[in-house]
C-alpha cells in the first residue's frame, strides 16, 4: 500500500461510498460517484495531485501537462518575448534593478536601512534632581515625535528601495492588467 492509499485511510474515507476496481493496469477508486486510477501515480505522489483528479472524474485518462514554454534563444534581452499585435505576451525576464549608491570605499549602500537620526537635545542625566527632571508627559511628547520622525525615514527609505525595481514592477502591473 503506497502513501496516497494510506493518506485515504487516514481521512476516514472508507466509511462512506467507497469501491476498489482492480483490473491489469489500473487500480480504480470509486468515492462519492467519483472515480481516480490511482495505478497512474507514483509511490511518492502527494494526496493533492490525487484529488484534483478525482475531482476531474476522468479515471482512465493521464492529467494533463501545460506545454512547456520554449526558453529564450541567444543572448539575455530583457523585454524579450514574443510579440503579438505590438505588446509583449510572454516575458522570460525582469531587468535587473537600478543601481544603488556607492560609498567612498566602493561598498554598495543598503537603501533598506535609513541613516541614523541624530538627537538634537543632549541625553537625559538620571542624577539630575528630582525638580529639574522633564515630567513624564514632557519626555512621552519629546520621545513621541522622534519616532515619529524615524518611522518616516524608514519609510521613505523603504519607497527609495523600491524605485530600483520600478521597470520589473510596470512590467507586471501590465501582465496583470492584460489577463
Amino acid at each position: 500500500m503506497g502513501p496516497v492509499f494510506k493518506g485515504l485511510i487516514k481521512l476516514g474515507w472508507f466509511n462512506y461510498n467507497f469501491i476498489v476496481f482492480c483490473c491489469s493496469d489500473t487500480f480504480v477508486i470509486r468515492l462519492f460517484d467519483r472515480s481516480v486510477d490511482l495505478a497512474q501515480f507514483s509511490e511518492e505522489t502527494a494526496l493533492y495531485p490525487v484529488c484534483r483528479a478525482w475531482l476531474r472524474n476522468s479515471p482512465g485518462t493521464k492529467p494533463p501537462e501545460a506545454p512547456p514554454t520554449p526558453p529564450p534563444s541567444g543572448e539575455v534581452d530583457y523585454l524579450q518575448g514574443d510579440i503579438v499585435n505590438g505588446s509583449s505576451q510572454n516575458i522570460y525576464h525582469l531587468p535587473p534593478p537600478s543601481t544603488c549608491p556607492v560609498t567612498e570605499a566602493g561598498d554598495p549602500v543598503n537603501l533598506r536601512i535609513p541613516s541614523p537620526l541624530p538627537r538634537e537635545e543632549e541625553p537625559l542625566n538620571i542624577n539630575t534632581p528630582a525638580e529639574m527632571t522633564p515630567s513624564m508627559s514632557t519626555l512621552i511628547y519629546q520621545n513621541m515625535n522622534r519616532w515619529k520622525k524615524i518611522r518616516q525615514r524608514w519609510k521613505d527609505a523603504s519607497y527609495r528601495n523600491q524605485q530600483r525595481y520600478a521597470q520589473s514592477m510596470k512590467i507586471l502591473k501590465e501582465m496583470y492588467e492584460r489577463q
